[in-house]
């Protein structure tokens, strides 16, 4: 998003400030809470259910390895319009733009491909640059979002090596309800004209449940510098929509299905292969699912999924350039599966499943290229003791290009007593080369660059470790977990020759399993309940890479990232505020470091009713002449 830039004395001192102020209160809280607290002897997040960690459902404190979730209401309060903003401060995750303005998550220092993202579980297929791009994700279906670091192959095989996020949406019920929204902003330079209209409703019909949303998001360009023939920020305009069903077969049996579809435009200024062209990107994206539930006797459940996922990317360039970057493209993921879950002997929850996959990729040529890919998995959640849980799984890939991969996992959670818990967890991920890189040459960095394919790469492969502490005490919650991975065969480009001079030089390189690497750190993360409506959530990921090849740290990871939010709340008079800052440490490059930034925001909701809400907003507070200038908005929100 948008951010504030300090020299490096205030970045220092707003770093110490914040992260000092943060454990002084949650450590004297967490000491002196007793009888006298706010909310003595509950754990807050106990009854939060997930699934993604194991594929069944489980109380989030309960939940092997690191998870967090996103809520709708902290989306809201952060005024989040797509999946990337709502995940700005999520734990040991930066969302990064490693190709163009695509934004995508990267976990734990991994790379974007390296973090798996799913909707209801469900693979999205990915597009330009192998990515998906959560920037054109809306949030008006978005129940909530779950993150989990380190990887999940073990259950989801290729891309989730870093970790993974599932969007969950919501689900249709047996009521009628309805939400509008509608929001304007411009910055403080009267550029970057920024509207929404959304809307939501659930209704039923019968046995039928069903719900659905819309959304249509617009934004001018804007640009930090006159004269330069450039654009900062692109005009954009995206328009998407959602719908679920759900209908009850019989007693314990639900068939669920719906449609997911985006059109999104992008255009602006470039400066590709020596000139300044007009560069006009259009995406659609068409996805659709069936899904069957069954459950027998309270102890086992079956699960049939059908996905299809297609994505159409379309870039045309004003005047034309030599670069193969143009022209319409054709993405499409075909997904079955099928997946039982039953108690056993009273201590085993066993999980065993299949899976098919297709990918195909087709350009304005004709040309169609395709991979596939079957896998069977297994997972047994043992229940050793009441206060001892164990998680062991694995899976077993066949890839139509490469051949197979074997990934496992092993969690373990121990009950150190009913405030603490310790939860360790060993596993391997992999990532399977995609169609692109193995057949398809790519035009980097505006025409520059060319990466020729290779029919003959392997899987990117890891090994990943964590131990970590959880626990509450009356108005305190916190953690801190110690990770480390180790990745191997990383696909990177080795330089083959340069041709031409000038601006016509172009570089070429072949794509290699040459590269291996290391990232690890600590995370640490707290939330305190206050008196008065007051609350303070807060967190922080230390992180130390290395490219073992070079020797140097991984490109474009920061050192450190911090967040810091003080919310306020009074239902009484239906009032809702928050002040957000993150801080993001320097990052390694090759072509010179990236500084150091803080970012900060503000928000307030003001309820005029239980159905009418105004709120306001501001976005890069201080202004920082790295991103957009100061942004100001303002909305209403009617439920009904």
């Amino acid at each position: 998003m948008i951010g504030m830039k300090a020299t490096q004395a205030t970045q220092s001192w707003f770093l110490a400030w914040g992260i000092t102020m943060l454990w002084l209160l949650l450590s004297g809280v967490a000491v002196a809470a007793n009888e006298n607290s706010w909310s003595q002897g509950r754990d807050q997040n106990a009854e939060q259910i997930v699934v993604t960690a194991t594929k069944t459902e489980k109380n989030l404190e309960a939940t092997p390895g690191s998870i967090e979730v996103v809520t709708a209401e902290e989306i809201e309060e952060m005024n989040a319009l797509t999946v990337a903003e709502a995940l700005e401060n999520a734990l040991g995750l930066v969302v990064s733009s490693e190709t163009g303005r695509v934004k995508s998550p990267s976990i734990r220092g991994a790379k974007s491909k390296h973090t798996l993202v799913l909707i209801d579980g469900r693979r999205i297929v990915a597009g330009f640059g192998d990515l998906v791009n959560i920037n054109q994700i809306p949030v008006v279906m978005v129940d909530r979002i779950e993150v989990v670091r380190g990887p999940a192959s073990s259950l989801y095989g290729s891309d989730a090596l870093g970790g993974v996020v599932n969007i969950i949406t919501r689900k249709p019920t047996a009521t009628l309800r309805g939400e509008l929204t509608g929001q304007y902003g411009i910055n403080k330079d009267s550029e970057g004209d920024a509207f929404l209209g959304s809307a939501w409703g659930n209704a039923f019909l019968g046995p039928v449940n069903f719900n659905g949303g819309v959304q249509y998001r617009g934004k001018d360009k804007w640009n930090r510098i006159d004269g330069d023939e450039l654009d900062d920020g692109d005009d954009i305009e995206i328009a998407s929509g959602s719908a679920r069903f759900s209908f009850k077969l019989w007693d314990n049996q639900m068939l669920t299905g719906g449609l997911d579809y985006s059109n999104g435009s992008m255009e602006g200024l470039r400066f590709i292969e020596g000139k300044s062209r007009n560069r006009e990107v259009d995406d659609e994206h068409l996805s659709g699912f069936l899904q069957y539930d069954a459950r027998v006797m309270d102890k086992y459940q079956f699960t049939l999924l059908v996905n299809r996922s297609q994505f159409t990317n379309e870039v045309t360039l004003d005047p034309a350039a030599s670069s193969t970057e143009e022209g319409a493209k054709d993405y499409v993921l075909n997904q079955v599966e099928g997946r039982f879950s039953g108690l056993l002997f009273e201590r085993h929850l066993a999980t065993v499943g299949v899976e098919f996959r297709d990918e195909t990729r087709e350009d304005n040529s004709g040309r169609k290229l395709d991979a596939d890919n079957l896998s069977c998995f297994i997972q047994d959640e043992y229940q050793i003791t009441d206060s001892l849980y164990l998680v062991l799984g694995a899976r077993y890939d066949e890839h139509s290009e490469f051949g197979s991969e074997l990934t496992p996992k092993i969690s373990l959670v121990c009950d150190i007593n009913s405030h603490l818990k310790w939860k360790a967890s060993y596993g391997q991920g992999f990532r399977a080369p995609s169609i692109s890189e193995l057949f398809i040459t790519s035009w980097r960095q505006r025409g520059k660059i060319i990466y020729e394919a290779n029919p003959d790469l392997d899987p990117e492969t890891s090994k990943s470790y964590e131990v970590g502490l959880e626990g509450y005490y009356g108005c305190f919650r916190g953690g801190v977990t110690a990770f480390r991975n180790d990745y191997d065969d990383l696909i990177e480009a080795r330089f083959v020759e340069s041709i031409g001079s000038g601006q016509q030089k172009k570089d070429y390189y072949i794509l290699e399993n040459v590269a291996s690497a290391r990232t690890q750190g600590v995370e640490l993360r707290g939330n305190l309940s206050l008196p008065l409506g007051f609350s303070l959530d807060g967190g922080a990921t230390w992180l130390d890479t290395e490219n073992r090849e070079t020797g140097k740290e991984l490109e474009g990871q920061p050192n450190f990232k911090g967040d810091l939010k003080l919310s306020y709340q009074n239902e009484v008079l239906r009032l809702h505020a928050n002040l957000r800052t993150s801080y993001y440490g320097k990052a390694y490059s090759s072509a010179g470091d990236e500084p150091d930034y803080a970012l900060v925001h503000a928000y307030v909701a003001k309820g005029i009713t239980d159905q009418l809400k105004l709120f306001v907003g501001i976005d890069n507070l201080f202004n920082d002449d790295e991103r957009e200038p100061t942004f100001f908005y303002g909305g209403v929100n009617v439920t009904f």
